[in-house]
């Protein structure tokens, strides 16, 4: 069991790696058992962020878009 749990919260540190240069990742939740851990501007409409499941957040891909303008500032020197 032990071992479950820990494979859950090594996707979600993996995930949290992945995402943390998101412009609408509002927070990531530390519980690996937490069904929805993932609070999201885009999917809300508005300010207030609303609870998303991993696959959810990954699937609409916008942490690519921003971890590649941060890789272009970097390489650009800004």
């Amino acid at each position: 069991m032990k071992e479950i749990v820990k494979l859950k919260q090594t996707m979600l540190n993996v995930t949290h790696e992945l995402i943390s240069g998101c412009r609408f990742c509002v927070q990531i939740s530390l519980d690996p058992e937490d069904k929805t851990p993932i609070q999201c501007v885009k999917y809300s409409g508005c300010s207030i962020p609303v609870h998303t499941n991993t696959a959810t957040c990954l699937s609409c891909q916008e942490y690519k878009r921003s971890n590649k303008n941060e890789r272009q500032d970097i390489a650009s020197g800004g």
